[in-house]
């Protein structure tokens, strides 16, 4: 039991390192904790079952304070807030993936391929997270550097993937030195730790160089509206509440002038079954303004969760196509049709749009509703790579206030630098952004305000990132994986 609770504490340790808390020094404790925990004695000498549940204990811990937000969707409506206890079953599963962890590096008797390996299995946990099932690669380690412009720029050179390794990897450091301390005269440990500086080294100059020397366009300026309304979840369908926010939606646009206005995720109040409905918008329109809302679209029976862009002339969608499971679809409906109290009856459908609407302005963007932003492997193609602007409009309330809005807020932001594009994000209680390609917050509405904010922003030129380079990473994690196996082979301890 003493060394689960070891476990738990070198879990609950990483959760801090996680938005909103980012306190990056314990990130040189807990790793350090974590491998001299698996290689202690007397974890050497439990049954492999325990070892398991001591990677399990550990997900726990960092899970349940990184994702403490899970149950405030149930908490929302009083018929579901009885059952927020499933919630924590994404939790547990989330957790499985470190279990698998400590089990699989028992098997592993050479510390020096430990210290490789657990970078790599980490990672690896991640890339499970999101490919299996309907994926969840909500806290990813990449997200610990998302804090400041040093350290998120990172993850333009490196990915997603890239950059949670990397960071391990810089984490791991004061064991590698304590390693080469108590064993001198290992050759492979002092290589290792020399390779791991200049790995630092050079990715640190290319982050210094990207952002000093980073080109500003001065012209072709082009302002943006952010409308952050702040409703309730709860008075969203009620009839008088509905015509208030229509009210509320066309008096901002008759006021004001803004090249692109952007509301947020299905803050049309109606569901949409034509675009005749939308057309009314149109006519309160000036010329080369384009506004950008989120609705319910019904169609031939389906419902979709869509993304209207509207211009004077002509009116473009683009429908959600990454749904959140047990939100607005409900698997297995036939077998687990009791989740219906949470889901309701009807599903929303993937849509099958491709990712680019091209808006006034010789101006493309590349539209993402809510949590499909946590997907980069599924944004960016050979259709939008050199789009302008990344628009995300989601709706946070679903979050609550804790930890859930935040995470999701430099999420984002990560985006932003990983594509190279400034990203206009919209949630309908904040936190509402302009981000540059650097990951600067250029102007924000905060949570739980209701505002406007006008902003002019540079028409973006240079469009180009590393994105397909990011992938390079499978081959790297298996040259790693490979090299820490022969080394084992060879040189148990």
């Amino acid at each position: 039991m003493q060394t689960l609770f070891k476990f738990v504490v070198c879990g609950l340790l990483s959760s801090f390192l996680f938005p909103p808390f980012f306190i990056l020094p314990l990130g040189f404790v807990a790793f350090p904790i974590f491998f001299f925990l698996i290689t202690d004695q007397k974890f050497l000498r439990k049954t492999k079952f325990f070892k398991f549940l001591c990677g399990l204990f550990y997900g726990l811990a960092l899970n349940f304070i990184a994702l403490i937000w899970i149950k405030e969707p149930f908490l929302i409506y009083k018929e579901t807030s009885e059952l927020f206890i499933l919630s924590y079953l994404l939790v547990l599963y989330c957790s499985l993936y470190y279990g698998f962890c400590t089990l699989i590096l028992s098997f592993i008797k050479n510390n020096f391929s430990k210290l490789m390996l657990i970078p790599v299995l980490f990672v690896l946990c991640e890339i499970l997270r999101e490919s299996i099932g309907y994926g969840f690669p909500w806290i990813t380690y990449s997200l610990v550097y998302s804090s400041n412009i040093f350290t998120i720029n990172f993850i333009y050179y490196l990915g997603t993937y890239g950059l949670s390794f990397f960071i391990i990897l810089v984490f791991l450091i004061p064991t590698n030195i304590i390693l080469i301390l108590f064993n001198k005269k290992n050759y492979l440990l002092k290589i290792y730790f020399v390779t791991s500086l200049l790995i630092i080294v050079a990715f640190s100059s290319l982050v210094i160089n990207r952002i000093n020397f980073s080109k500003e366009n001065k012209n072709n300026l082009y302002e943006i509206l952010l409308v952050q309304l702040n409703s309730s979840l709860l008075d969203r369908n009620k009839n008088l509440s509905q015509q208030n926010t229509m009210e509320e939606i066309t008096k901002i646009i008759q006021m004001n002038k803004s090249d692109l206005l952007v509301f947020s995720e299905n803050d049309f109040p109606y569901i949409v079954e034509s675009l005749n409905q939308l057309k009314f918008l149109q006519d309160m329109m000036h010329e080369d303004q384009t506004i950008i809302i989120g609705a319910t679209k019904k169609d031939n029976s389906k419902y979709f969760n869509t993304l209207f862009s509207i211009q004077k002339n002509n009116i473009l969608e683009f429908d959600k196509i990454k749904l959140v499971p047990f939100g607005e679809f409900l698997p297995f409906r036939k077998y687990l049709n009791f989740f219906n109290i949470i889901v309701g009856q009807n599903d929303y459908s993937i849509g099958e749009k491709n990712r680019h609407i091209l808006i006034s302005n010789n101006i493309s963007i590349l539209p993402i509703i809510c949590y499909e932003i946590i997907f980069f492997n599924d944004l960016i193609n050979k259709e939008n790579f050199e789009s302008n602007l990344l628009v995300n409009i989601t709706n946070d309330s679903w979050f609550g206030e804790l930890s859930g809005p935040y995470q999701h807020f430099y999420i984002t932001r990560k985006r932003a630098v990983e594509f190279n594009k400034t990203l206009i994000r919209v949630s309908n209680n904040g936190i509402s952004a302009i981000i540059d390609e650097l990951g600067n917050i250029i102007s924000h509405i905060p949570l739980n305000e209701k505002r406007t904010l006008a902003k002019n922003i540079n028409k973006p030129e240079n469009l180009f990132n590393l994105t397909y380079f990011h992938n390079l990473i499978f081959i790297f994690l298996f040259f790693i994986s490979l090299g820490a196996l022969i080394i084992n082979l060879k040189n148990n301890e």
